[in-house]
Order: structure tokens, then C-alpha cells, then sequence
């Protein structure tokens, strides 16, 4: 999925931030206006789930939701893209008009199975 973004996106001028270790990424709660996509470094999220470069980080959840449920933190010093929601949205469009509205129909689907097996458990 990044490969392809990339061709979709103008990359380098994209924003960058680090992050320290330990420092959270992602907070729950926090708006999904940006996505971040692993530069270098590690991290995790409160479900266990690691990333590490290359990686899209709550792509799922800022497809489908409004703000963030799930928190990452940095599990090393992290460099991270920050792509927007819209020049998310934008990069997918091109690829037909029905590109956005079917990832976040997906998205929606995966986040809602996420969120009733957290409270079944």
C-alpha cells in the first residue's frame, strides 16, 4: 500500500515528525485528520500490534472513524510521514470515484468487527 501511495502522493512534500521512545504517536481519542506512515523506528498499539518502516499507521481507523480508539506509541526513536485526510482522500479519487467511498466502506466494516470484539472481551 505505501509503494502505491507514493506514486500517488508527492511524498517529500509531505510533513515529517519524530517521535522519542516512548512518546505516543497516537493518542485515543485524537482527531484522524492525519495518517502517519512509518519513515524508520518501531511502535506499538495497545493491542499489541507492532509497525515498523514502511508502515501505515491507523489507516483503518482513519478511514472509518472520526477520532483515533486505539493509541501507538513509539517502541524506538520514530521518523513519520503525516499525511492529511484530505490529501489521503485526494490521492485515492484518482484512482475512480468509487476508490474512497469503497476503503472507507471496508474500513468501517473492519473497525466495527474491532470494536464489538473489545467489548465482547
Amino acid at each position: 500500500m505505501i509503494e502505491l501511495l507514493k506514486c500517488m502522493i508527492d511524498w517529500d512534500a509531505q510533513p515529517r515528525r519524530t517521535a522519542e521512545e516512548g512518546a505516543p504517536i497516537i493518542a485515543s481519542g485524537e482527531p484522524t485528520a492525519l495518517i502517519f506512515c512509518l519513515e524508520t523506528g518501531t511502535a506499538t498499539d495497545s493491542d499489541g500490534r507492532a509497525y515498523g518502516d514502511g508502515d501505515l499507521i491507523g489507516l483503518c481507523e482513519a478511514l472509518a472513524l472520526d477520532s483515533y480508539s486505539t493509541p501507538v506509541t513509539a517502541a524506538s526513536t520514530c521518523r513519520l510521514v503525516a499525511i492529511s485526510q484530505e490529501t489521503l482522500e485526494t490521492a485515492l479519487k484518482r484512482g475512480g470515484t468509487l476508490v474512497w467511498p469503497l476503503s472507507r466502506s471496508i474500513a468501517s466494516d473492519i473497525a466495527r468487527r474491532r470494536l464489538a470484539s473489545w467489548q465482547a472481551a
